[in-house]
């Protein structure tokens, strides 16, 4: 049988497990983006250039808002441990003190839940944006559907802030419009996950089809993963569902949300930043390994005759930290982008 207490601990316990998780992987973020600004804003005569750009790429600016809304929420849900097991008549009231919606503690880190879910929203709205070649269409529902949730989620902290003193949080009231909430934001994360994780593959087959390559690997389920935020969609789900079905494990599940969207939307910059993208690079070299050359004879001296070659290199350089897919090439040329691994940013 769950208790508020044993659930309240255990997510104390997993909500710190990821934010150091979150932590490690939004400060290598910062790093990795930084560093690329840095080079990419070198002049040509070698002086680096302004460095406010890197203010304005929306990575950057999402790495910075969720490491503080992530941070902050962990340290109100440390607090409220202590508050309840060691202020709060010594531990003998931590079960009222845990059920309390109105307490402003409980406030505040429904506040930063909220405030995280929105960064991750826009966040997934920009990738879906960068991902399907900036499409201003296809990003209309998403953005409806966040600033939906925005006005739903500001409703949400207005309600626990009037609530009555030991009223459930599942009475009728605060269930339509927390499901509202939460559905909003499934919404937006469903389709983004499907919509990039359609993009992602369909580019990939192309590929695969033009070069006459294998299945997907195991690397490109991962990237599609990362890149789809999975992980944050499942997460909210499993809130949805908990809330939905008035089990008090949505406690756990609504206090994990900002951990779990910073976790999400870590990876997705780390991996971007680091440069672990999807990319027909390596699909270029399967090809010039797959392909069979004549023998070649030597002459009477046993020397080989010089012929001529042709390489077509291109050299490709990217400007935007936040890029999107490359699509398939339209010649039968093989191009071999030997900039890419320095100059991909």
């Amino acid at each position: 049988m769950l208790s508020p207490i044993g659930v309240n601990l255990a997510l104390t316990c997993v909500e710190s497990a990821f934010y150091g998780i979150f932590f490690v992987l939004a400060v290598t973020s910062l790093a990795v983006l930084v560093v690329r600004y840095s080079n990419s804003s070198s002049s040509p005569n070698g002086h680096p250039a302004s460095s406010e750009r890197i203010w304005r790429s929306p990575l950057f600016v999402a790495t910075i808002l969720l490491l503080m809304t992530v941070s902050a929420h962990w340290i109100l849900s440390v607090r409220r441990l202590f508050e309840a097991f060691l202020y709060n008549d010594n531990g003998l009231q931590a079960t009222t003190y845990y059920t309390t919606v109105e307490a402003p503690t409980q406030v505040a880190a429904t506040a930063f839940v909220v405030a995280s879910v929105i960064v991750g929203d826009m966040v997934l709205t920009y990738r879906i944006w960068v991902v399907w070649d900036r499409r201003v269409s296809l990003i209309i529902f998403p953005a409806l559907c966040t600033l939906g949730y925005v006005a739903m989620g500001i409703s949400v902290v207005q309600l626990f802030a009037a609530y009555a003193h030991n009223e459930s949080i599942f009475v009728n009231t605060a269930q339509r419009r927390i499901i509202t909430t939460a559905a909003l934001t499934l919404t937006t994360n469903i389709y983004g996950t499907v919509s990039i994780a359609y993009r992602i593959w369909t580019s990939n087959r192309a590929l695969k089809h033009q070069h006459a390559l294998p299945g997907m690997r195991l690397t490109e389920a991962l990237v599609i993963f990362i890149e789809s935020a999975a992980l944050y969609t499942a997460w909210t789900f499993f809130f949805l569902a908990s809330y939905s079905a008035n089990s008090i494990l949505e406690a756990f599940a609504f206090h994990c949300i900002p951990a779990a969207t910073g976790i999400s939307f870590m990876l997705i910059i780390v991996r971007v930043g680091l440069g672990f993208h999807w990319s027909p690079a390596a699909s270029d070299s399967a090809l010039l390994h797959s392909v069979r050359k004549p023998p070649v004879r030597q002459d009477a001296d046993g020397a080989y005759p010089l012929r001529m070659i042709s390489l077509n290199v291109t050299r490709t350089v990217e400007q935007e930290t936040d890029f999107a897919l490359r699509r398939p090439q339209e010649k039968g040329d093989v191009d071999l982008d030997i900039t890419k691994l320095s100059e991909d940013v």
